[in-house]
């Protein structure tokens, strides 16, 4: 049994030699033995992933001594082929310690699949960016007469008829008719030259054409009662419901004009 009295100058000695020894162990755990055991200051800067195949992985990833773990929600670029990396966490360049584990988001093998939006009775301008908004692409254009200039008519993909609402693959191309904003079909007119007048009003009734006026002038040149001068000529390009002058030569208007014509103006000159 030891003689030695105790003292307060010896117990404080023996505290800082406890305290030493703890700071001395804190020192050592955290800048000898933590870093030595973490790679303290050793970092891997993440490769370039996006638009590599998924086969790819294991060469630019683990032989990097790194990690990748594939996102559940694939994504889809119509430009990237399939099972092709579009996406990935951390980013390229980003420097992270061994054995991270990097996210990576792949494109889908089959496109996801998108409503018909309804683009009848819209603008091109509209029904394109309706279009894009969806996913899809804007096709080919065909313009018919009708009076909605520049409105969709109709809606089709593969040369059938697509109801709004329809699903579809996204980025599908969409074809689109449309209005020409004249509603009547053009054509070339006709020629009456060499016609008789009841000839005429037939031809010009059953091409939809309205005859306009009907000049009486006496001419050596044709037969009585037949049509030597017409506007528009011949040719010339034209639409449904144009009106229609005519030269006659003859100069009985009242024999020369039936009943059923009544909108045909008559001028007779010698």
């Amino acid at each position: 049994m030891s003689n030695k009295s105790f003292t307060f100058s010896r117990f404080l000695k023996n505290i800082l030699i406890m305290a030493g020894i703890g700071i001395i162990f804190v020192l050592f755990f955290f800048f000898i033995y933590l870093p030595s055991s973490t790679n303290h200051n050793e970092t891997i800067t993440v490769p370039e992933l996006i638009g590599l195949t998924f086969d790819d992985l294991d060469e630019f990833v683990i032989k990097r001594d790194l990690r990748y773990e594939v996102v559940e929600d694939s994504g889809y670029s119509e430009t990237s082929d399939p099972l092709s990396i579009l996406s990935q966490n951390p980013k390229p360049g980003s420097k992270v310690k061994m054995n991270r584990k990097i996210y990576i988001t792949l494109n889908a093998m089959v496109p996801p699949k998108v409503k018909m939006p309804n683009l009848i009775n819209t603008d091109v301008q509209n029904a394109e960016d309706i279009l894009n908004t969806n996913g899809l692409k804007l096709g080919s254009l065909t313009y018919e007469p009708n009076l909605a200039n520049n409105a969709v008519l109709a809606q089709t993909m593969n040369g059938k008829a697509i109801e709004a609402g329809t699903s579809i693959f996204k980025g599908s191309s969409i074809d689109l008719v449309i209005g020409d904003g004249e509603g009547v079909q053009r054509f070339l007119a006709p020629n009456f030259i060499g016609k008789t007048l009841d000839d005429v009003k037939f031809q010009i009734n059953a091409s939809n054409l309205k005859l306009d006026v009907i000049n009486f002038i006496q001419v050596d040149s044709v037969d009585v009662n037949t049509i030597y001068k017409q506007l528009p000529p011949a040719g010339s390009m034209i639409r449904s419901g144009s009106l229609i002058e005519i030269w006659v030569n003859g100069n009985d208007a009242n024999n020369e004009v039936p009943d059923e014509a009544p909108e045909g103006d008559v001028k007779m000159e010698k």
